[in-house]
């Protein structure tokens, strides 16, 4: 399985602060180092902006993921909705993604060479697809796909307005349920990609830099262990003739890429069946408006 890890610098409203944010990446590199990770993270290049300069806290956080010997993508500059947007627009926000986090990876005789899709979405028509495609192949960057997609930035935003609250109690349930989820979403998206290939494929799994990972991500690795996972590179992943599949879908959904080559295959309805859901109390709290 590959860990990846999207919106560097980080989204948390509890360590919102440069020196939370570098607290909360010190915790998740912990953990990965601890269980021999080769995570790599996906930078959002405007978010290590203040007042207009680098923020030298934000860009501090890149340099413990590649300390680690972590590896760094593009997340765009911005974070912007490719189906919302234009062409030009949105071709803009990638190169302009690669500002500061091209430049410290390369630095260390590295390569800055994946690109992960802002909510997962590659256009909602044949033309903003293909046009996306071909440029990122210009810029030799590499699609990180996604087969385990989730919903663990509701599990943060819960952990948050809990710990913001100051009922500890509260946020470890939140943690304990987190877990369990993530699990039966690994699970099903196990049976699924044994469904479309007859075969287990290597996993790459979408996490965030966020709080709830940052304090609960050495007992997901736990778990996985205990599943029989071990953990690779994305490059070696990328290597399975799985992620060789056509991807057809032309949509406005930001969905996993076995969804993505199911749908091009045609399977429908009953295949799709079973998604684990966020518990009602996780919403809930999550949609709580912080005090």
């Amino acid at each position: 399985m590959v860990i990846t890890v999207d919106d560097l610098p980080g989204v948390t409203q509890y360590d919102r602060t440069p020196d939370g944010k570098i607290a909360l990446n010190q915790r998740l590199v912990r953990h990965f180092t601890t269980h021999r990770v080769p995570a790599i993270g996906f930078v959002v290049s405007q978010w290590l902006y203040g007042n207009g300069a680098p923020d030298p806290k934000q860009v501090n956080v890149l340099k413990i993921w590649l300390d680690a010997g972590l590896e760094l993508g593009n997340h765009t500059y911005s974070h912007k909705d490719y189906t919302g947007i234009t062409i030009p627009e949105y071709l803009d926000d990638v190169v302009r993604g690669e500002q500061i986090t091209k430049q410290l990876v390369e630095q260390r005789g590295k390569p800055f060479r994946f690109f992960r899709h802002p909510f997962l979405r590659k256009g909602e028509t044949p033309a903003k697809k293909d046009s996306l495609e071909r440029f990122l192949a210009r810029q030799k960057y590499r699609e990180a796909p996604v087969t385990i997609d989730n919903y663990d930035f509701m599990f943060s935003q819960a952990y948050d307005n809990a710990l913001l609250k100051g009922d500890t109690a509260l946020a470890a349930v939140v943690g304990r349920d987190y877990l369990d989820y993530m699990t039966a979403y690994v699970r099903y998206y196990e049976a699924q990609s044994d469904s479309l290939f007859g075969r287990p494929i290597p996993q790459i799994l979408l996490t965030h830099a966020n709080t709830i990972n940052s304090a609960c991500m050495g007992a997901l690795l736990d778990r996985l262990e205990d599943m029989g996972y071990t953990f690779i590179s994305l490059d070696e992943a990328l290597k399975d003739d799985a992620y060789r599949s056509v991807d057809g879908y032309i949509g406005k959904g930001g969905i996993s890429w076995i969804h993505r080559w199911a749908l091009t295959r045609g399977k429908r309805g009953a295949f799709f069946k079973g998604e684990p859901e966020v518990p009602a109390m996780i919403t809930q709290l999550a949609e709580e408006k912080p005090r």
